[in-house]
């Protein structure tokens, strides 16, 4: 049996590639307050991929890694307004089953606990958001909403 790295190990090590901007560059994340030092509540963003009705457009989101995290995976909430299947229309909350890799998450973390680590590791906050990007390309020709448009529970 493999060894199970920490919640905040790997949260730690997903914040410093995220600081660093070592990931994809069609994504980006860092914690919502840096004073959260369980590292629970995330914000990312997607640069909306070409040839689509996302082009040009950068979407925000909103990540929370229970306590469970990372053999659970994260809740995502999209705070800009989008039109995709998946995502409900009055919140923004991304149904973990729309998503692949939220979807398969558990699955997978518990094939990764009885076996060595890979070198990249398929389960991450930057893992989520590059699904959910390829996601939104697979439906880019669905209408949105006006851009810079959010979820009315994000508008203070």
């Amino acid at each position: 049996m493999a060894a199970q790295v920490p919640r905040n190990f790997k949260l730690l090590a997903e914040l410093e590639k995220g600081e660093k901007g070592m990931g994809a560059g069609a994504c980006s994340y860092g914690l919502e307050d840096p004073e959260d030092i369980y590292m629970t509540h995330w914000r990312g963003t997607i640069w909306g991929p070409p040839h689509g009705n996302h082009e040009n457009r950068i979407y925000e989101l909103k990540m929370e890694c229970g306590p469970n995290y990372p053999k659970e995976p994260p809740e995502i909430h999209f705070v800009s307004q989008i039109n995709l299947p998946g995502v409900n229309p009055t919140n923004g909350k991304v149904d973990k089953n729309a998503v692949g890799i939220l979807r398969d998450w558990s699955r997978i973390a518990a094939e990764l606990s009885k076996n060595a680590r890979p070198k990249e590791d398929p389960l991450s906050l930057e893992a989520a958001l590059i699904a959910i990007r390829k996601f939104m390309d697979e439906n880019k020709k669905l209408p949105q909403p006006p851009e810079g448009s959010k979820y009315a529970i994000y508008n203070n």
